[in-house]
């Protein structure tokens, strides 16, 4: 048993729910009418914006590789209809619930002011603590992480070993994924969480491999990541895919000095009980 030689994972395209949400955010609620918060987060489909996307990074995928050994896609519809837009040749989808959206409870279709009044306790840990935040009755990233990435890790060890797979999933999801195949601190997950330059925008491709990209010898372990994105020319009006360099990572040990110095980075709360 081993893990797949290379493992491409793809977050769906731009999504109806993505313009609502994204509307919301920037202070136009007329999107969240009753029939738009209840339709099940499964079913909301691509936007024409989001197939767009879908074609450009399916034919990213086709210029690194023309077949793959295995294609994975979350039961979701608007991840179905990336997979399908993606148009790789001779796919054949395997679907799995492991790889759903992360579940956001109660507050999957309301606005953001009424998570704030609504949820008052609730929406302060949202900002303060994103990697074990839970919504209420829903799922937190390191909830994702524990339950469904270990889940799909475990069943891609004993059945691809050595595999090229495509997996195209959800943003969070991604994240969780992140956070365990390179093992990352909370510390580090919290700055890529709060960072641009982190960001999975909507068809970005996560490549993890075990071969590196220098010397060709490959590893027991997915060890390097290359990112890939869709961007939009402004100029030009076309999407095309922006591909940053190949980095390595390893897994973390740390010293007993090391931990120290994690925790003297944190000042004390009470520093009375803390001299």
């Amino acid at each position: 048993m081993g893990m797949p030689l290379d493992l491409y994972v793809i977050r769906h395209g731009e999504s109806e729910a993505n313009v609502i949400i994204k509307a919301g955010e920037q202070g136009d609620t007329s999107l969240y009418t009753q029939d738009n918060v209840t339709v099940p987060d499964r079913s909301w489909r691509l936007t024409a914006t989001g197939r767009r996307q879908a074609d450009c990074i399916g034919r990213w995928l086709v210029s690194q590789q023309q077949l793959f050994d295995r294609y994975l896609v979350s039961p979701y519809v608007r991840a179905r209809e990336t997979a399908a837009t993606m148009a790789l040749p001779k796919a054949k989808w395997e679907e799995t619930r492991v790889l759903r959206e992360r579940s956001w409870g109660e507050i999957n279709t309301i606005t953001q002011d009424e998570f704030k009044t609504n949820y008052e306790r609730n929406w302060l840990f949202k900002r303060t603590d994103p990697l074990y935040w839970r919504p209420p009755a829903g799922e937190s990233i390191a909830d994702v992480a524990e339950d469904r990435v270990h889940n799909l890790l475990t069943s891609l060890d004993r059945r691809s070993e050595s595999e090229s797979v495509v997996v195209v999933t959800h943003g969070d999801f991604m994240l969780a994924m992140m956070l365990t195949l390179e093992d990352l601190s909370d510390e580090e997950f919290m700055h890529r969480a709060d960072s641009d330059d982190w960001k999975i925008t909507n068809c970005t491709c996560l490549h993890y491999s075990r071969r590196d990209p220098h010397t060709g010898r490959t590893t027991e372990r997915l060890r390097w990541e290359q990112t890939a994105r869709p961007v939009l020319d402004e100029q030009t009006g076309r999407w095309e895919v922006e591909v940053e360099p190949w980095r390595e990572f390893q897994r973390p040990l740390l010293s007993n000095g090391d931990l120290v110095d994690v925790v003297h980075s944190v000042d004390p709360h009470l520093t009375q009980y803390t001299k």
